[in-house]
């Protein structure tokens, strides 16, 4: 499993909703979106393929977190991973969304965290006190900002649009932030995988790519050998995950925990919407090995009923990267 960890140029916006909700940007991009991307500038890189780039893409991608230098965050399990926490700290911890690398291996081994032990900076990353002193920053730290550019709605004439004015969200991060992502693939295909990321950041990941946002480069790759549990009972999900027809899905939810996300958005290139899917988040929980599949959100039928002006079914990679993890003790007796 490799780690690659992105140092960006410019301002990020990545919107779940499609550009429905501009003044609103998501902190971290999914792997659905990773995943796409990254195909588009594999196919560009090296030309036109057989048509099972998209629906089987030859690597496997966890959802892109924050890391702060050499500390690398993860999301913060569904279920309640934390020890005796008295009620005046509840709020703390509630907004706790990041573990650092030491915390999320105390999870998978099963421990409890203490919210004493650890230090929570803004934005909701959590590390250990010794973690924290080896990065040299303050308590207040930001590893990222958002902010507003101020954008207007033009008609096709070029005159502003009656009621046009919106606000458009900007990440900002720090200039030792980022986020990272993980990788699972051939060790032959390493090389191209390089060269296709090194191309996406040219060309930017996210919204207003062409005006300059969502511009970044390769600040480190590294092999990730993480602390893992020598019985796997169970199963934490780093990516988006929505099951194949030939899992189990009472095996996978036996005692899991999980959270429901909504994911819609455009097609690459086009005015078409994509349909709506139901998909599982990271950081959930599952009793055996999720996989995953890759969906056509507007198959064949749907596009001919519609009478869409497509050449593809709009394929959406739902497989997952999960870590073996014991089972939490908040889930004991469940």
């Amino acid at each position: 499993m490799i780690a690659y960890q992105l140092t960006f140029l410019s301002a990020l916006h990545v919107d779940s909703k499609g550009s429905g909700a501009p003044e609103t940007a998501q902190e971290f991009v999914h792997s659905d979106t990773l995943s796409a991307a990254l195909c588009l500038a594999w196919r560009d890189v090296y030309g036109a393929d057989d048509g099972n780039l998209f629906t089987k893409p030859p690597f496997l991608v966890s959802s892109a977190f924050p890391y702060i230098r050499d500390v690398l965050f993860f999301p913060v399990p569904v279920w309640d991973a934390w020890k005796g926490v008295d009620i005046g700290r509840r709020k703390e911890v509630k907004a706790v969304k990041w573990l650092s690398r030491s915390l999320l291996e105390d999870v998978l081994h099963g421990e409890c965290l203490n919210i004493d032990a650890v230090e929570v900076l803004p934005r909701g990353l959590a590390m250990t006190k010794a973690e924290f002193h080896h990065c040299g920053i303050g308590p207040m730290y930001q590893a990222w900002r958002v902010g507003e550019r101020q954008r207007v709605h033009v008609d096709r004439l070029g005159q502003q649009a009656e009621g046009g004015l919106f606000f458009f969200a900007l990440q900002f991060f720090a200039a030792d932030a980022g986020l990272y992502f993980l990788v699972e693939m051939d060790s032959a295909l390493r090389p191209k995988f390089h060269s296709a990321l090194e191309y996406l950041g040219d060309t930017g990941l996210g919204a207003d790519r062409s005006s300059g946002l969502g511009h970044f480069h390769i600040r480190n790759k590294q092999d990730l050998s993480l602390r893992l549990p020598a019985i796997t009972e169970h199963y934490l999900s780093l990516s988006l995950y929505n099951p194949s027809l030939d899992e189990n899905l009472d095996v996978l939810f036996q005692d899991g925990a999980y959270i429901l996300l909504n994911r819609s958005g455009w097609v690459h290139r086009s005015t078409i919407g994509r349909p709506p899917i139901r998909v599982l988040g990271e950081g959930s929980l599952f009793s055996a090995k999720p996989l995953g599949r890759v969906v056509e959100m507007l198959s064949q039928d749907v596009r001919q009923r519609f009478q869409l002006d497509l050449d593809h079914a709009a394929p959406r990679d739902y497989r997952c990267l999960s870590l073996p993890c014991t089972k939490p003790k908040a889930l004991e007796g469940a």
